[in-house]
This record gives structure tokens, sequence and C-alpha cells, in this order.
């Protein structure tokens, strides 16, 4: 269960139970439910744990094959496109910005 497997990145994370929670963004309320097997485990939170945890391999939270962690290649791989996307998207807000400026100018040299 999904469940379950948060709650062993959680033994194996060195955090206490309530920094886990406060990284996940989840109350304690919400920890402990899952825990006593109250409540289960939302897509968001899967993707949040996912988020915090690069680590995670993917496949084992939602699955519960392979192993808890992913080779350091494949999470080195993800920070890198993560970082890539990032630059990707800057460069196109200034694109668009000159273009705006540009077309700005462009209209004034008209109105001479």
């Amino acid at each position: 269960m999904v469940e379950i497997r948060i709650l062993d990145i959680l033994n194996t994370s060195g955090l206490s139970k309530q920094d886990f929670a406060i990284k996940l963004g989840i109350s304690n309320s919400t920890l402990s439910h899952l825990s006593s097997g109250r409540n289960k485990a939302s897509l968001d939170l899967v993707v949040t744990v996912l988020q915090n945890f690069p680590e995670i391999n993917p496949e084992w939270l939602i699955l519960g094959k392979g192993e808890m962690k992913r080779n350091d290649n494949e999470a080195r791989l993800d920070k890198v496109k993560e970082k890539l996307i990032k630059e990707i998207s800057q460069i196109s807000d200034d694109f668009e910005n000159k273009i705006k400026k540009m077309n700005t100018l462009m209209t004034e040299i008209k109105d001479l």
C-alpha cells in the first residue's frame, strides 16, 4: 500500500513525524490517519512526496515494484531536466518581452 511506503520514507528520512509532515505540507493528524489506515494517500500527496524526495523511485512508491531509491543517475537527470526547463522558460519570457518592446518601438516609429 502507498501509505505504508510513505511511512517507510518517513522512517528512512531521518526526519521527525512533525518535520516530515511540514516538508510535505500536511498536518500531523493527516500523517497519523495515514499511518493508522484511516485515510488513503491522495494523488496530490504522492506527487508531493515525489517532489520533495526526488531520490524515491516512483514505481516503488506507487506500485511497490523495484527499489525504494532510484539510482543516482536518474535523480541527477531529473534535476538537470528541471533546471533546463526553468532556463528555457526564462529565455522564452525574455524573448516575449523583447518582441513586445520591439512592437512598441515600431509603433512609435510609424507614428513619427
